[in-house]
């Protein structure tokens, strides 16, 4: 009302609270990366610094989403998206608020704010479907819920009765809880759901109550404490993952409030001035953006193992840039001995067809369980061209084609929808057995509508436990980091290959390969072949490894 407020101040406000713990979060990140990881992932490290730091980083984990993006236990800035979402809208709503203020009165002001949480929110129903990774990474439909916080503050309930309070409390408590309870890894996100908890909050920050349940030490530190606790349990999880600690939850709950108090006390209670966090944010950005430029310090390793993550894919992956989503040849006079159907799983395969000559239709989308009873749920558009493709196979293809017919399948998929794209729930997680029993039977319609030809099924292979070329890269690289490699790792049990064998071994034209049976043998199966790695990724074969295969 007195017009005091300043947005420079505010600004300033925000970088004293926010960026002096997450640069010293960075600083030990590129600090410990340089003696302890591989110049792959360093310059993947370096690069989520620099986004971090800049508060961009959303962008990145959006951009870098796709289906050979590495998985969310390899990027140890990943949560820091949510962070630069609320910069960008601190950036612009004080600015917004500003101009408005100026053209129009409070109470129109009220109903705009209202009118943009409304907007937003449809926005994020609509396009938490239609674009679900963009919808969880951008602004737009996150504002709502920093706009609720707005809205507390302009539309608060004058409770008078303590009695109401409590119960105003309790019942936000609940929604908070009841979302742990009902929000899981397939809900899709962020949605409508995301009103459980985030109107959870709304209610009981509005009941402003003074009750025990909140309004004690405990809760209280934890506040105090919850910036800091943010920026460093997703590094206890990354190192967790990285190295196989097996970590408990109280091992991982005692080491995270460690951490968050050290940094509370040392960094976050300290009364920085803006300058010199502004002088130490761009003294450290000017190395670590020279960690990503010299592709992750390679000077540090010798010999063949400095590609970057691209470079690399493309080089050790079997599919290449081979063509997805469409009909595509091995043999540029687009004649065929084969039809090879599947995934991500069966391109891996293709550059040992090409470099042999060997002519094949190929019919690729990745992410895509082959079949068109079922199809997996990934993503929006690949979903579209799962289904198309799918259809399109089934349609055309199996008539009037004798060649014989290769699939391969990344066959233990997450989630599965049925032929119209309706998610039936149905994940290997929660129900194994039947989510097996069904792809059993989308392979048993495909040999039949197939009696016609041979079909050569691929089964699925052991998996290594570590990032093989990460390891090969880093080896030697400190005295702190991997002495060596194993070259052999104990074989995996894989169940389903067995019930594979055992339906085709019903149908004369039907044949099982497994492809541990290439590399496996009495010393386990092999990770490794003349220093180079069998595999491109945690999942897929490189080139040396479909090759035996």
């Amino acid at each position: 009302n007195d017009h005091s407020f300043s947005i420079l101040k505010f600004y300033a406000a925000r970088i004293r609270r926010i960026i002096p713990a997450l640069l010293i979060l960075v600083i030990l990140l590129i600090t410990f990366g340089y003696f302890l990881i591989s110049p792959i992932l360093y310059r993947n490290l370096a690069n989520e610094a620099v986004r971090s730091l800049l508060f961009v980083s959303n962008f990145l984990y959006w951009h870098d989403s796709g289906y050979f993006d590495a998985n969310a236990f390899s990027k140890p800035l990943l949560h820091t998206w949510s962070l630069s979402v609320e910069w960008q809208f601190y950036i612009i709503y004080p600015v917004v608020l500003a101009v408005l203020a100026k053209i129009c009165s409070m109470s129109t002001l009220k109903k705009i704010i209202i009118a943009i949480t409304l907007i937003s929110l449809g926005f994020t129903v609509y396009f938490s479907y239609q674009s679900p990774v963009a919808s969880y990474f951008l602004l737009p439909t996150r504002i709502w819920e920093m706009l609720l916080g707005g809205l507390i503050f302009l539309y608060p309930f004058k409770l008078t009765k303590t009695s109401h309070q409590y119960i105003l409390e309790i019942l936000g408590i609940i929604l908070i809880i009841l979302s742990m309870f009902i929000i899981s890894e397939n809900t899709i996100w962020p949605g409508y759901m995301a009103l459980l908890p985030t109107l959870g909050a709304f209610i009981l920050m509005q009941a402003n109550s003074s009750s025990i349940l909140t309004n004690n030490i405990i809760f209280q530190k934890i506040g105090l404490w919850s910036y800091s606790l943010y920026l460093y349990h997703w590094l206890i999880v990354f190192i967790n993952h990285r190295y196989n600690l097996d970590m408990n939850v109280w091992a991982f709950f005692a080491l995270s409030f460690v951490l968050a108090i050290l940094s509370y006390y040392l960094i976050e209670s300290r009364k920085w001035k803006v300058k010199y966090i502004i002088i130490a944010l761009f003294i450290t950005l000017i190395p670590t953006y020279g960690i990503y430029k010299t592709k992750g310090a390679s000077f540090r390793v010798m010999g063949k193992h400095v590609l970057t993550s691209a470079e690399f894919h493309y080089l050790y992956y079997g599919g290449g840039d081979f063509t997805v989503d469409k009909v595509a040849f091995t043999s540029s006079d687009k004649n065929f001995d084969y039809v090879m159907i599947g995934d991500s799983f069966a391109r891996q395969y293709v550059k040992y067809l090409i470099n042999n000559n060997i002519k094949a239709q190929t019919w690729f989308v990745n992410a895509c369980l082959f079949m068109p009873e079922y199809i997996p749920i990934f993503k929006g558009q690949e979903l579209e061209a799962c289904s198309s493709l799918v259809n399109q196979f089934d349609q055309k293809a199996l008539k009037n084609n004798s060649k014989p017919l290769i699939w391969a399948q990344n066959w233990p998929y997450n989630t599965i929808t049925d032929k119209n794209g309706n998610f039936t729930g149905l994940t290997i997680n929660q129900n194994p057995e039947q989510y097996y029993d069904a792809i059993l039977q989308g392979i048993q319609n495909m040999i039949q509508r197939n009696g016609h030809r041979n079909i050569y099924i691929i089964g699925d292979y052991s998996r290594p436990p570590y990032n093989v070329y990460e390891c090969l890269s880093s080896k030697n690289l400190s005295l702190f980091s991997h002495s060596s490699c194993d070259e052999f790792k104990p074989p995996q049990s894989i169940p389903f290959n067995e019930q594979i064998k055992k339906l085709t071994e019903a149908y004369p034209n039907a044949y099982f390969i497994s492809p541990d049976d290439g590399f496996c043998d009495e010393r386990g199966c092999r990770m490794i072949i003349n220093d180079e790695p069998m595999y491109s990724d945690e999942g897929h074969l490189s080139i040396y490894g479909a090759d035996i295969v």
